[in-house]
């Protein structure tokens, strides 16, 4: 069995260092790239609210400049995001044993997709719905006057809440690689897990109806059950290779 790797703690900073550089690297790539598409992608990410609000307000000479380049920033840190989570799976991994080892490539690849995922839940689902709700309290004399910079700022939020949410399975399974959680412990705390996954739901919606709190987090609890699942595939390889190397 392949023993994990020992590092020193400058040796640590000298990792975290290169790790942190080429993630800025591809989100710079990202972004430069993406500032071509900023114009056709503020029309995209305005679609999912143009049946409610059909103009949008900037009150500072350089907002339209910062929206354009938010927008470019966000699809560059989508497009980066594969990359950037490698970096962080590869800073961890001196720390884990043989087989687990294997699993980087595989976490990676999920990881990524579980941000990518939650971000187009949110994009697709959840944002016209509560915003609907939210534009819905006006009244004869209370009107919406949105600005773009707002309505922004809301969005990738809550994009950035979702897809980090979403990778609630690949944070319970890298504290069981490291021996922080096991199954029995998931198993024994399971009622306490979900009821917190909907304390969390209630603080991330901004609406208080209880649908819009259950689109976050049925998923949510569907994910922690396959957490649990995959820590339960990860013992038992753990115990299969003991065993082995015991004969």
């Amino acid at each position: 069995m392949t023993k994990p790797i020992y590092l020193t703690f400058f040796e640590h900073l000298d990792e975290l260092r290169k790790r942190i550089i080429i993630s800025l690297i591809a989100l710079l790539i990202g972004t430069l790239a993406a500032c071509y598409y900023s114009a056709a992608a503020l029309r995209i990410l305005l679609q999912p609210v143009t049946s409610e609000i059909h103009e949008f307000y900037f009150f500072s000479p350089a907002a339209a400049f910062m929206v354009k380049f938010k927008i470019a920033l966000l699809l560059g840190f989508l497009a980066a995001s594969p990359v950037i989570i490698s970096q962080l799976w590869l800073f961890v991994s001196p720390g884990l044993h043989g087989k687990e080892k294997k699993l980087v490539i595989p976490l990676i690849g999920v990881t990524s997709a579980l941000f990518l995922s939650g971000a187009f839940f949110c994009f697709t689902l959840v944002i016209p719905y509560i915003f609907k709700f939210l534009v819905g309290m006006q009244t004869e004399f209370l009107k919406p006057m949105i600005s773009i910079e707002s309505y922004m700022n809301f969005l990738f939020g809550m994009m950035l809440a979702f897809g980090i949410s979403f990778n609630m399975p690949v944070f319970i399974i890298a504290f069981v690689l490291v021996g922080l959680l096991s199954v029995k412990t998931l198993n024994r705390y399971q009622r306490h897990i979900v009821v917190l996954i909907f304390i969390l739901a209630a603080v991330l919606t901004p609406t208080p109806d209880i649908s819009g709190q259950l689109m976050l987090a049925v998923p949510l609890v569907l994910l922690f059950e396959l957490s649990i699942v995959g820590s339960w595939i990860i013992e038992k390889l753990r115990k299969r290779e003991k065993a082995m190397n015991e004969r």
